[in-house]
């Protein structure tokens, strides 16, 4: 019964299809439609589609209309138009090509700046005429200056960052591991190693603070175990480098920290198998001024497996006794005996041999 009013049963309409967009202009709002007509000094009156139809005859707004040719430019293309005005370069396509508009008509709304990046004036000559004339050149931003408190907090939100989509993936959470590896690695050889000799305070604070934050959110790691890239070998030498610059000028009750945190690290990541191949505890030695400690060489042997045992322990026996370990050699005939040939040949040598001794 079901199954015959099923048959006569309407099927639920398809959803129209959205026409394709013909120009950039038309995914714009009516009111964005006429904020570009009043920058452009153009009619802003009437429908939205007057508007489009004002923005793409007009010579100066016509060039961002296209969408999907040759003709068309990208958000990076207007982004060096702005540059070439000297304006920002931030948000979305629509603010820029209004800024562009605003900045080549001087539409700007009263009361308003444009935002224009930081410039310095700069003189130079112009070859044509060869007069000295003066230019707006964009500012270069100065590098941040590095601190413990930044290295500690970067470090912590690369661990945290496990939860983004990319690394949630069954190939994506091995990349997290080594991207967490890289930025510590990244840390102590840009920020520490390079203030070694200009402030080695400031570079042992940086590598305490980039090793410290990685053992405080080791646990959130999922898996810590990949480090394709191998840079656990540079922070493994980029501590020994900083410790033989350091280590002079720490105190007693300093190197004694240096060594412990150092320590932790070792202790965390050797379940893993991340500080095998590494020479963190010499390291620590070192720091400690106990170079030759048997504490250090019992550990790192315990890592090793044994080592075959000597004859000087008692665990081989003497070359006569090995010599008698070897299997007797198998018999020539299928029947396990002897040809009588060989053996008659074998008496005749013994009688021979016998009768010359006496």
């Amino acid at each position: 019964m079901f199954g015959y009013y099923s048959m006569y049963r309407k099927k639920a309409s398809k959803k129209p299809k959205k026409k394709p967009k013909n120009n950039w202009f038309e995914r714009l709002s009516l009111d964005q439609n006429k904020q570009l007509c009043k920058a452009a000094k153009l009619r802003h009156g009437g429908t939205k589609k007057d508007l489009i139809e004002r923005l793409i005859e007009n010579e100066q707004t016509s060039q961002f209309g296209p969408e999907g040719n040759f003709f068309s430019l990208n958000v990076d293309a207007i982004k060096q138009l702005c540059r070439a005005r000297n304006l920002q370069v931030s948000g979305q396509k629509f603010d820029l090509v209004l800024r562009i508009l605003h900045c080549d008509n001087g539409t700007a709304p009263e009361g308003t700046t444009l935002k224009r990046a930081a410039t310095q004036i700069v003189s130079e000559v112009d070859s044509a005429t060869g007069q000295v004339v003066e230019k707006h050149v964009p500012k270069k931003r100065k590098k941040a200056a590095p601190s413990a408190s930044k290295a500690y907090t970067r470090v912590q939100k690369k661990i945290e960052a496990v939860r983004q989509k990319k690394y949630q993936s069954h190939w994506g959470s091995k990349t997290h591991s080594c991207d967490v590896y890289g930025l510590v690695a990244n840390i102590l050889t840009s920020e520490a190693i390079e203030n070694l000799t200009t402030d080695p305070r400031l570079a042992y604070d940086i590598a305490k603070a980039a090793i410290t934050s990685l053992t405080d959110n080791f646990h959130t790691m999922q898996r810590p175990g990949y480090d394709d890239m191998g840079d656990l070998g540079t922070i493994d030498s980029s501590l020994r480098t900083i410790a033989e610059k350091v280590k002079t000028i720490l105190s007693e009750e300093e190197r004694e920290e240096f060594a412990s945190w150092i320590e932790g690290w070792d202790n965390i990541g050797e379940p893993y198998g991340l500080t095998m191949d590494t020479q963190l505890l010499e390291t620590v030695e070192f720091i400690r001024g106990n170079d030759g400690d048997q504490k250090s060489e019992e550990k790192l042997d315990e890592r090793k497996p044994a080592a075959m045992p000597t004859k000087a322990d008692g665990g081989q026996k003497p070359e006569e006794e090995v010599y008698e370990r070897k299997p007797a050699a198998m018999p020539t005939k299928p029947d396990g005996g002897q040809d009588k040939s060989d053996s008659n040949n074998l008496i005749n040598e013994n009688v021979k041999n016998n009768e010359l001794v006496h």
